[in-house]
């Protein structure tokens, strides 16, 4: 089982037209999963908290790097959609994450578990001590990882004389 989600949150900012805001966690380097609460969020209570211990429920979003999220065949979303917390998720128009209100506490620590469960199956991270963390909504590229086949492509240049 891997360690309380709660633990890995580290709060990024706080504003009064956005309430507090954690970093996303990067579960390898395509997974990204955020975890939400304060007055501004989908969560209960709908109050900012300094003990995230008291949240039930909580704003949960998932994105991926190149392809989108729930890019059929391939994204990440594919694995993850037959997953008992999935059903409450949707993609927002003009977003690029699945997002999830009021999602419960034990579904938040399940999401995080298949996370990781599917970094470790697709080779992205070998264990839970790689989870790190990134500013919300930072752009983010892989970095690491399988290229791809175009990634092997060498560009044409002149032949040599």
């Amino acid at each position: 089982m891997a360690k309380d989600f709660r633990e890995y949150l580290v709060e990024a900012y706080r504003t009064e037209e956005f309430g507090r805001v954690f970093k996303e966690l990067a579960v390898g380097f395509k997974l990204f999963v955020s975890f939400q609460a304060s007055e501004v969020h989908s969560c209960t209570p709908e109050e900012t908290l300094d003990d995230v211990s008291q949240y039930t429920h909580w704003e949960v979003s998932l994105r991926s790097t190149t392809p989108p999220i729930d890019t059929p065949g391939i994204g990440p979303w594919m694995y993850l959609r037959e997953k008992e917390w999935a059903e409450p998720f949707d993609r927002p128009e003009f977003q690029l994450a699945m997002l999830g209100e009021f999602i419960p506490t034990e579904h938040c620590q399940q999401i995080l578990e298949d996370c990781i469960a599917f970094a470790m199956e697709k080779g992205h991270i070998e264990s839970e001590a790689e989870i790190g963390t990134v500013e919300p909504d930072e752009l983010v590229k892989k970095t690491m990882g399988c290229g791809g086949c175009a990634g092997k492509k060498k560009p044409a240049g002149k032949p040599a004389e």
